[in-house]
């Protein structure tokens, strides 16, 4: 089973993603964002006010909850979860198997689990090793 998103949000998705392009200066309540390191939902919820002022931020704040939400639940079922040229959400089961403590050597018991996995989509990797013209 797969999940998709409607075309109008695929959309919304998309222009929304043009401004998460790292620059200096962008502040917000005195606090620079935490550009080089990593984005945490927070600082999501924050440019994505910033870029949609005529929303209020607890509605973004709403949305963004309630697409992760259902990412999770899509994932828990076993269902793909698939964002067309960003990426694919699945989930990979791993079998049980025998590791080793390292610092015993003494042989131990894993058990089954399954992982979620992403697979980037095209226009994704042609953005992220896009070459300027020489």
């Amino acid at each position: 089973m797969k999940t998709e998103l409607h075309s109008d949000v695929q959309q919304n998705v998309n222009s929304v993603a043009n401004c998460f392009t790292p620059c200096s200066g962008w502040r917000t309540r005195g606090k620079l964002f935490n550009r080089g390191i990593g984005m945490i939902k927070s600082e999501l919820i924050t440019r994505l006010a910033l870029a949609n002022p005529h929303l209020y931020q607890r509605d973004i704040e709403r949305i963004v909850n309630t697409v992760f939400d259902e990412i999770s639940d899509a994932l828990q079922r076993g269902d793909r979860v698939e964002l067309r040229g960003f990426g694919a959400f699945s989930v990979k089961s791993r079998p049980a198997r025998q590791g080793r403590n390292p610092r015993t050597g003494q042989a131990v018991s894993i058990a089954a689990k399954r992982v979620p996995f992403f697979k980037t989509g095209k226009e994704l990797r042609e953005r992220l090793n896009h070459k300027p013209d020489q």
